[in-house]
C-alpha cells in the first residue's frame, strides 16, 4: 500500500499546492492537508495532525513541510518522534507532491530517497538559451 500523503505549511500554502496538484495529476485521495493558522501555534498544529493520524494509525505516512526549522515541520518531527511508520520532507513544493502522488513506489524509505532528488531540482534558475544567428532563418 502506498504511503498516506500529508501536506504542512504557514497558511494555506499547503491546501493551495494540493489544488494544484489536484489540477495537473487528477483527484489525490490519500492526500490531506494541515494549514497552521497565526492563533494555531505548536500545540494548535500538533493537535491537527494527530486528528489525520490518530485515523491512520497502521499506514505509512509521509509528510512534506513547507519549512524545515518551521512549526508545521517541528510538528511533524514531534510525531515522528513517537511513531515509526511517519516520515518528513521539507521543502514543500509542487513537482514534490505530483511525483509523491503519481510514484507507484509503496515503501516509504524508498519512496523518500527517489523524491528527494526531485524536489531538489525543482528549484533552478531558468535562462534563455542564446541562438547562433543561422539559427533565425528558416
Amino acid at each position: 500500500m502506498k504511503p498516506k500523503i500529508i501536506l504542512m505549511s504557514h497558511g494555506k500554502m499547503a491546501y493551495e499546492t494540493l489544488q494544484s496538484a489536484k489540477m495537473i495529476a487528477g483527484d489525490l485521495a490519500a492526500a490531506e492537508v494541515v494549514s497552521m493558522e497565526e492563533h494555531d501555534g505548536l500545540d494548535g498544529t500538533q493537535q491537527k495532525l494527530k486528528a489525520i493520524l490518530d485515523k491512520t494509525e497502521e499506514e505509512q505516512v509521509l509528510i512534506l513541510a513547507d519549512l524545515k526549522g518551521g512549526t508545521p515541520c517541528n510538528a511533524a518531527m514531534m510525531e515522528m518522534g513517537t511513531r515509526e511508520n511517519i516520515r518528513v520532507i521539507s521543502g514543500l513544493n509542487l513537482a514534490l507532491v505530483i511525483e509523491a502522488a503519481l510514484s507507484p513506489i509503496e515503501d516509504i524509505d524508498e519512496l523518500v530517497a527517489y523524491l528527494l532528488p526531485i524536489g531538489k531540482d525543482a528549484v533552478a534558475a531558468i535562462e534563455l538559451l542564446e541562438l547562433d544567428d543561422d539559427e533565425y532563418e528558416e
